[in-house]
């Protein structure tokens, strides 16, 4: 019986003989393609989809499967960047900058209210008198905020140059977060805007 090997070729130049086959291949004196094909071969198994190549001799040769089923691929163990292959807990990043979120990420508050529907941003608050040890409270509405969320704020002044602002108390709500800011100097009031910085994490 005649034997068809499937040879691809580009230009004059054959590649590597590919061998048909139906089914897996069985190695030795008397396997599959025994005394035919040579070292290097491959044999394409035509009912499982594998591709095997010849890793011993042509009078004996050992199929060694270098190929799987796509479909039937199983990874276990190993890591990629440090994370362990199908576990649960991501591994460490490392980046040299953080940006979050893109277009105007700045916002100007009246009457203690401001909207910015952004995952960071900065809230100019109005011109404040807060007295030393009050609190200023900005009511931020943010679409992107969840109840469940984490939202970090920090403060800084603005036009004041006095008084002490500190981020007092952070409560993140459905589409909204309180920022709660008290003038901890001991006692001179804010005499200007302030700028609050906000994060949202997303849990």
């Amino acid at each position: 019986m005649a034997l068809k090997m499937l040879v691809p070729a580009i230009g004059d130049v054959l590649l590597v003989p590919v061998w048909p086959n139906a089914g897996a291949p069985t190695s030795g004196t008397s396997g599959t393609f025994a005394g035919v094909a040579q070292p290097g071969d491959l044999l394409s198994d035509m009912t499982n989809k594998v591709l095997y190549q010849n890793t011993n001799t042509q009078a004996s040769p050992t199929w060694t499967q270098v190929s799987n089923n796509p479909a039937s691929v199983a990874i276990t163990g190993g890591t990629i960047d440090g994370t362990t292959i199908g576990g649960t807990t991501p591994g460490a990043v490392t980046t040299n900058a953080l940006h979050v979120d893109t277009g105007t990420k700045t916002a100007t508050a009246t009457a203690g209210a401001a909207t910015l529907n952004k995952m960071a941003g900065v809230i100019t608050s109005e011109s404040l008198t807060t007295g030393a040890g009050a609190d200023y409270t900005l009511t931020l509405t943010n679409s992107d905020i969840a109840a469940a969320d984490q939202v970090y704020a920090s403060v800084q002044l603005g036009t004041a140059t006095t008084g002490t602002p500190a981020v007092a108390m952070v409560t993140p709500a459905a589409g909204s977060a309180v920022i709660v800011v008290q003038n901890i100097h001991a006692s001179a009031a804010l005499n200007g805007t302030i700028k609050i910085s906000f994060l949202v994490v997303k849990n």
